[in-house]
């Protein structure tokens, strides 16, 4: 297993208010309370273009190879999109891309 960090471009078929940016955030940042909601350090986890309607998500997640972790990665994004508030269709995903890896 290793832990990998896998970006995910798309495009948001509506724009992305506060208050869904802040469920997507909650949800890709994991449940433990004590890390709900927190920042994590030196990694922008959305970032948003309102004017292009593109979106970049980095999610760190723990895999066995990197086409695991891209699968897991899109299910996390899918997951987190959809609790806030978004329906099949108004979130596109690209294909998810490794930029970082730490299998020691």
């Amino acid at each position: 297993m290793g832990s990998y960090v896998i970006t995910i471009p798309g495009t948001l078929r509506r724009p992305i208010d506060g208050d869904a940016r802040q469920a997507v955030l909650a949800a890709v940042r994991g449940s433990d309370p004590e890390r709900v909601g927190a920042a994590v350090p030196d990694l922008d986890v959305l970032t948003v273009d309102d004017g292009a309607g593109t979106f970049v998500l980095r999610l760190e997640v723990e895999a066995a190879d990197s086409t695991e972790a891209g699968a897991a990665a899109l299910a996390a994004a899918s997951e987190a999109f959809g609790r806030a508030g978004y329906r099949d269709g108004e979130v596109v995903a690209g294909d998810p891309v490794v930029t970082g890896i730490d299998v020691g």
